[in-house]
């Protein structure tokens, strides 16, 4: 009997491979999402759409829909320290995204909050 083990994860994360079963499927199912959060904060005025992906230690999911998409102002991911306030905080980027182009796309990796900057 011989058996044959395939490492599976939708987040793309396993080294030595260049794409995980499931991470294609995972990236169009986001952008429609992306797609869909970009179309709402333009019917508003100010508008910030907000759309929350899988990546609990890896935001490869949220920055290969980020790319795809286009619309995505601003991807928070684990591997990239932020801070929220400040002058080159988060909230700054977002009130000044919206200022010129009267709103906002935020795609956020579930473990962003790894890289939060206190």
């Amino acid at each position: 009997m011989s058996i044959c083990g395939i490492p599976k994860t939708i987040d793309n994360d396993i080294p030595f491979i260049d794409r995980s079963f499931g991470f294609h499927s995972a990236c169009e199912a986001a952008v429609s999402f992306i797609d869909s959060a970009n179309v709402e904060s333009e019917a508003a005025e100010f508008g910030v759409g907000i759309v929350k992906l899988m990546g609990r230690y890896c935001g490869f999911i949220a920055v290969a829909s980020s790319l795809a998409s286009r619309d995505v102002n601003i991807c928070l991911i684990p591997e990239v320290h932020f801070q929220l306030e400040g002058e080159h905080g988060v909230y700054e980027a977002i009130i000044e995204r919206c200022k010129v182009k009267g709103h906002c796309v935020i795609v956020i990796a579930e473990g962003a909050v790894d890289g939060l900057i206190e």
